[in-house]
C-alpha cells in the first residue's frame, strides 16, 4: 500500500466514525420498509396484494422473507401504498 492509498483509507476511516457518532449530513440512510407489515395493514393475501399493486408474488414473498431488498423504485411504491393504499391501487387500475 503506498502513501495516497494509505491516506485515502485514513480518511475513509474517519468518514465512517463520524458518521457513527452522529455526523449524518451528506450521506443518505435508507430505512429497511417492513414490507409484510405494510401487506398485513392492507387485510390482504400475498397473491391479492401483488395482484392489486402489479407485483411479482415472488419478488413479495422474497422481500417480506428478507431474502431481498427492495430496491429504490420498488421502495417508493411501497411508500405511497404505506400513505394511500386505495387511490395507489386506482391508479395503476386505470393506468396498469
Amino acid at each position: 500500500m503506498n502513501k495516497e492509498d494509505f491516506e485515502s483509507l485514513k480518511r475513509a476511516m474517519g468518514e465512517v466514525k463520524a458518521y457513527q457518532e452522529g455526523a449524518r449530513d451528506g450521506y443518505v440512510t435508507h430505512e429497511p420498509v417492513d414490507v409484510k407489515a405494510l401487506r398485513k395493514r392492507t387485510g390482504l393475501t400475498q397473491k391479492a396484494f401483488a395482484d392489486r399493486f402489479h407485483l411479482p408474488a415472488r419478488t413479495l414473498q422474497e422481500w417480506e422473507q428478507q431474502r431481498r431488498l427492495p430496491d429504490a423504485p420498488a421502495r417508493a411504491l411501497l411508500a405511497l401504498i404505506q400513505k394511500d393504499a386505495d387511490t395507489i391501487a386506482k391508479m395503476l387500475a386505470d393506468h396498469g
